[in-house]
């Protein structure tokens, strides 16, 4: 009966007497922002008093009150992370090492190059997470001293406990024993990213990392294969908590090989990341955001010099919980919307101005925009010592 679902399962909902009808109690509890929730609920209510019979006919309603694969008849809050209640929904630390200082040491076996077309991953990175919400702190060409300042002020500044997020990419150099470089040629370890951004009041909070950098320098080769198509209780809680969970690192590439960025275009990881965000960010955990990224990655194959050459990224994760983001107030949106027009609109502007100046020479378009590319990619790697 809906007394006993109401007294078991639905302690929360708000019944003022015995015997109402279970539908004027869910229309008495019900308010602009919480259908999907209750939906929620009422299924697990039904599933839990063995009335599987009725929580079958609510379950294509959990299915899309729920991001894509939380379909679990448990409630939203054991599955996600809390959804964002204010604004800003979280904050983005954009980290761009674009130059280097000179090694004092002439001998140095070190090479830090500038990273030329590390911009566009900048405004790419803007304009995605203001899609979602996300306020925008850049930091440009950090030494060690700017780095340290930066995370122990965050961690000291109130404004994190209204956050939903905090999201940080850094795009710098980077080796095969997973040291990142700043600007004054000292480098923090990637496993160190982790406690080098954890505050108290970020706990069981999301953070998640975005690393644009090499961490090698071989080659990943493609595999080229031909194969046949198949159809085939209450009361005080004491929590303990650890400055390593609720986190997730992805990186650009696996231990041992390098990142590729064309000078012209961007990097293929972070073009890819941000489309996948774009595509399916608002409707999908981020688990799912990263695979759609993964599998575009994947499918880039490019020839540097006599060998053809692809990438696939890599997650850590000691995420407790799914990641799910939302978009953003209108005036963030709208923000993201202009500079990712903007980058596009550059882009074309590019391709028109090859075009045009092929037109002349006589030259194929598409020939030589590909050799630009190829030529744009080698000077980068010939820079790098490959």
């Amino acid at each position: 009966t809906a007394d006993h679902l109401l007294n078991n399962y639905l302690s929360e909902w708000l019944c003022p007497e015995a015997g109402r009808p279970l539908e004027e109690t869910f229309c008495r509890n019900l308010n602009p922002g919480n259908y999907s929730e209750l939906i929620v609920d009422l299924h697990r209510a039904l599933s839990g008093a063995l009335q599987q019979q009725f929580a079958s006919l609510l379950e294509p309603y959990v299915r899309d009150s729920l991001p894509r694969q939380l379909t679990e008849a448990a409630s939203p809050r054991d599955l996600v992370y809390d959804l964002p209640t204010s604004h800003p929904y979280g904050l983005c630390v954009i980290i761009n090492v674009n130059s280097f200082i000179e090694a004092a040491d002439p001998n140095e076996e070190v090479t830090l190059p500038s990273r030329r077309g590390s911009d566009i991953d900048t405004m790419r990175l803007e304009g995605t997470f203001r899609l979602f919400g996300f306020e925008i702190l850049h930091l440009r060409d950090p030494d060690s001293v700017k780095i340290n300042t930066l995370f122990d002020n965050l961690k000291r500044d109130g404004r994190l406990g209204c956050i939903a997020c905090l999201v940080v990419c850094i795009m710098t150099h980077g080796d095969d024993d997973d040291r990142l470089f700043l600007h004054d040629r000292k480098s923090i370890a990637l496993s160190d990213l982790r406690s080098l951004c954890f505050a108290p009041l970020l706990i069981n909070k999301p953070r998640l990392f975005f690393v644009q950098a090499c961490r090698g320098r071989q080659v990943l080769p493609p595999i080229f294969v031909q194969h046949d198509l198949m159809v085939g209780p209450g009361g005080v809680v004491t929590q303990a908590v650890s400055r390593e969970s609720d986190c997730l690192v992805c990186s650009a590439t696996v231990k041992g090989y390098p990142a590729m960025r064309s000078q012209s275009a961007g990097s293929w990881f972070i073009t890819d990341l941000c489309e996948a965000l774009q595509e399916i960010g608002h409707v999908s955990p981020m688990r799912s955001v990263l695979q759609l990224a993964r599998r575009s990655l994947n499918n880039r194959v490019d020839k540097l010099g006599n060998h053809y050459v692809m990438q696939t990224s890599e997650d850590i994760t000691t995420l407790l919980k799914e990641v799910q983001l939302l978009r953003g107030t209108p005036t963030h949106f709208s923000q993201g919307v202009v500079l990712l027009m903007l980058l596009e609109l550059l882009e074309t502007l590019i391709d028109e101005a090859v075009e045009q100046y092929c037109g002349t020479l006589n030259y194929d378009s598409v020939i030589m925009r590909r050799f630009m590319m190829q030529l744009d990619q080698e000077q980068e790697y010939a820079a790098m010592g490959y």
